[in-house]
């Protein structure tokens, strides 16, 4: 993009002439001066025709006669048109500069990004705009106004601007001071007057269009741009195949991971059953004797109870007690038989329950086996999807890369400028039309004529440059030597798309 100043600097001596004296008059201590000693004027005017009313054929009060702002201007033109145009152009950097509160000694750069900032807020815009797309914001808003406040305005070409400067002439002898005269709108009126201005001398657009851009980007013909196209469409298809075969790794990784828990709870249970096992067994091999035990026992606790009957001493507690005690042992032999019936049918089943249990064993493990096999099968197709997405956007990438390069030689071969690699990355991921739109930006940074003032600063070295998209903007930074570099594109997904893939690089390598 031309900047601002270094587009007015084509304009005729009389419009700068003109710019210096409208910023010599058109101040507010002068306006605000100049309607007092209107307003004194007036009041001299109305004591005069009191005093005639009266009889009186002398004037009581001198009338002031002060001086429009636009006679001012006119013989401010006047009283500066013998300066040469190097003291005009001096003169008007420096009274714009000082306007806006810059240093003396800002570059162009900076006083035209800084006027069209401020013009654009003056006309209420959209702040997240480059410089060149402000500068054209400005136009067509600042052209809407001229045209609801009676001047006719016509397409910006270089032919017009005479008659332009005829209109604004004299809207500014005419409803311009009057319509701002003593309020804070002053400068932005000013500002807008000269985006204006440079605007109709530059006869076009300042940001730039697809036509500015190399024909290898955007496609020279229909057959060009049908191609890239479709090696945008062929990395979407591939990118969208990579995803694919990611959620087939995911949800094969947790079928894996359920059927070797099923294949360990199989075998958990199997060697449960064979301690379980192993104490039937035991109780069987220990019927015999538990059985015996539990009849002796019996027989003393009835020859205990008849006894207790016989003699004369013994209470009726001790005879129930022993009772009770013969119940519950007469009990526990049942319950022995029946338990010991219970471990023979148990053994009896066990070698069925064994084949039962090996065959879910066999059938987890098998179940396991298919599962790591299909885990493997989608790694491979993950592998094969990220491989083929890769060398679609390798080629994009190279292609993009040969362009820039192209680029470089054919229109900035006096610039010395170079590429980060997710840079170059992010483009060769991106849609083409964001794509193009990142080269706009790049075309304004690399035209600038101090690219270290043209963006915001983000850190000690790194600057931003917004993107013709909301919340996207391109990142760079300016060495000591002054060599540009190009590092990325503030877009938070891709960035963690390229960061996801050198992290399964990283996990592939060490597998």
């Amino acid at each position: 993009m031309a900047n601002i100043l270094s587009v007015l600097a084509k304009a005729e001596d009389a419009d700068i002439l003109r710019q210096v004296a409208t910023f010599e008059v058109v101040t507010i201590k002068n306006i605000v001066g100049t309607e007092g000693m209107k307003a004194v004027d007036m009041a001299a005017g109305l004591v005069n025709s009191v005093g005639r009313l009266l009889g009186m054929k002398k004037r009581l009060v001198k009338d002031v006669q002060p001086r429009s702002i636009a006679e001012q201007i006119e013989e401010k033109i006047a009283e500066r048109a013998c300066d040469s145009r190097e003291t005009l152009n001096e003169d008007f950097r420096k009274l714009l500069t000082a306007r806006m509160g810059l240093a003396s000694d800002a570059s162009c750069e900076l006083i035209s990004k800084e006027l069209t900032k401020r013009a654009a807020v003056y006309l209420g815009l959209d702040e997240a705009m480059t410089p060149a797309e402000r500068a054209d914001a400005v136009f067509d808003s600042y052209t809407q106004r001229l045209e609801k406040t009676g001047a006719t305005m016509k397409a910006p070409q270089a032919g017009d601007w005479e008659s332009i400067r005829q209109q604004l002439e004299q809207r500014q002898k005419f409803d311009l001071w009057q319509y701002i005269r003593g309020i804070s709108w002053i400068d932005g009126e000013i500002y807008s007057f000269l985006v204006l201005m440079a605007r109709f001398l530059y006869g076009r657009n300042f940001a730039p269009c697809d036509a500015d851009l190399p024909d290898c980007l955007k496609g020279s013909d229909e057959e060009a741009r049908q191609e890239i196209a479709a090696s945008y469409d062929s990395y979407q298809a591939r990118e969208m195949e990579l995803e694919e075969a990611r959620t087939s790794v995911v949800e094969t990784e947790k079928a894996l991971r359920k059927a070797l828990s099923n294949e360990e709870a199989a075998k958990e249970a199997f060697s449960q059953q064979e301690i379980y096992l192993s104490s039937v067994q035991t109780q069987v091999n220990n019927f015999e004797a538990n059985l015996l035990n539990a009849e002796i026992e019996l027989g003393v606790l009835e020859g205990q109870l008849v006894m207790a009957a016989r003699a004369e001493k013994k209470s009726a507690r001790t005879i129930n007690n022993l009772k009770k005690a013969i119940l519950n042992q007469r009990e526990r032999i049942v319950n022995l038989k029946r338990e010991h019936e219970e471990n023979i049918l148990t053994l009896e089943q066990a070698p069925e329950k064994e084949r039962q249990m090996k065959h879910l064993i066999v059938q987890a493990k098998t179940e396991s086996e298919k599962e790591r096999t299909n885990l493997y099968e989608a790694e491979a197709i993950l592998g094969a999807a990220r491989d083929s997405r890769d060398a679609v956007r390798t080629r994009r990438l190279k292609r993009i890369r040969q362009c820039l390069e192209d680029w470089q030689k054919q229109e900035y071969n006096g610039i010395e400028y170079d590429f980060d690699e997710i840079f170059l990355i992010q483009l060769a991921m991106n849609s083409n039309e964001l794509g193009w739109n990142v080269f706009k930006s790049m075309k304004q940074v690399l035209d600038s004529e101090t690219p270290s003032d043209l963006g915001e600063v983000v850190s000690g070295e790194s600057l931003r440059f917004p993107i013709k998209n909301e919340g996207i903007f391109l990142i760079y930074k300016v060495n000591v030597e002054g060599k540009m570099i190009f590092l990325r594109i503030t877009d938070e997904a891709t960035l963690t798309a390229i960061q996801r893939d050198r992290e399964e690089e990283t996990s592939n390598c060490l597998i």
